[in-house]
């Protein structure tokens, strides 16, 4: 090794030789450090590269991303018979939704309705009605009058129905049937493998997670054309008016309660109007001005409205039955 000390601070241009000389080198085959390699940061000599310790993590990275390739061409390869096996395939499905796409989120998993059975395509427009935020809402509505949305509306609305307990093949009827001005062909070309996508089921089979009220705020803003982002602060004055009697009057809100609402949009406080709006339309729900989405917590996220709404109409449900099967318990 002291024979090449010249050749090795060379390779390390911001050391010196004396200082080379207190340096720990491993020897291995330049294939294995071929990021080092093309940055020039070792010494190569009859196929082997002398890795300094300080970038033996290199060593470490490709031998981890080498044993892993392998390992999933061996799972690829047993994956057939695994399918058989219904121990092991619970546990890889929960596994793959441990891993999602961008920012991590709460509101990556699908729930499901209030009497446990699955969300159907059938049913979204009765939950659109009773339990949907005003920005979904909104998407909905745009979806069912113009009977397509563009990119962004889709993605955001996807994605919410997708968390909120629509499997894949119901998104896909539930897509199709709202797309009902095109042919099969063209849906099948250019949208289903976008919904397909959003499920982890193509590309690089990441689960995505439903946007939240932050990230629907801030990015991808709408334009003149588009149905997709926060309707308290993308709408204009009279038409988010306008819009919240046509979709929340038959839920208790009046005329009478949008200067409040609008003096907190204006504010920019959106999610405390969202907040307000939900509060007033669960009224009849025993929920009271401040309790908010739940303890006095404000509306974060659209999956959040839509699972608490959803929650006390279950607890209704449940009180109901239970009055009727004489299970009231004494006080």
């Amino acid at each position: 090794m002291r024979s090449y000390g010249d050749k090795l601070a060379e390779a390390s241009s911001w050391s010196t030789q004396a200082a080379n000389a207190q340096e720990k080198y491993y020897k291995v085959k330049w294939t294995r450090v071929p990021d080092l390699v093309e940055k020039r940061k070792v010494f190569l000599k009859d196929g082997m590269a002398y890795v300094p310790a300080r970038e033996q993590s290199s060593i470490v990275f490709q031998e981890f991303s080498s044993s892993l390739e392998k390992a999933l061409e061996r799972t690829a390869k047993e994956l057939p018979r695994l399918d058989e096996d219904t121990r092991i395939v619970p546990i890889l499905d929960n596994l793959s939704q441990g891993f999602l796409a961008g920012v991590s989120s709460e509101w990556t998993s699908a729930s499901t309705t209030a009497d446990g059975d699955e969300i159907t395509a059938d049913m979204v427009d009765e939950l659109a009605h009773k339990h949907f935020p005003m920005c979904m809402r909104n998407l909905h509505e745009c979806l069912r009058r113009d009977r397509h949305l563009k990119h962004y509306g889709r993605l955001q609305y996807g994605l919410f129905l997708k968390v909120l307990g629509l499997s894949i093949d119901e998104a896909v009827a539930f897509w199709r049937r709202s797309f009902s001005n095109i042919q099969d062909d063209k849906f099948n070309k250019e949208y289903r493998y976008n919904i397909r996508h959003s499920y982890g089921l193509e590309g690089k089979r990441a689960n995505y997670a439903a946007k939240s009220c932050q990230q629907i705020l801030t990015s991808d803003q709408p334009g003149a054309q588009d149905s997709h982002g926060c309707p308290y602060r993308h709408f204009a004055p009279d038409n988010l008016q306008t819009a919240l009697l046509s979709t929340y009057s038959s839920q208790g809100l009046t005329s009478s309660d949008l200067p409040e609402i609008m003096h907190t949009v204006k504010a920019g406080h959106y999610h405390v109007a969202c907040t307000r709006v939900f509060e007033i339309t669960h009224l009849a729900q025993g929920v009271k001005k401040g309790d908010g989405a739940g303890g006095g917590e404000s509306v974060t996220h659209p999956n959040q409205y839509a699972a608490r709404s959803r929650e006390l109409e279950k607890a209704i449900l449940d009180a109901r039955k239970a009055d009727m099967d004489g299970d009231v318990p004494m006080s």
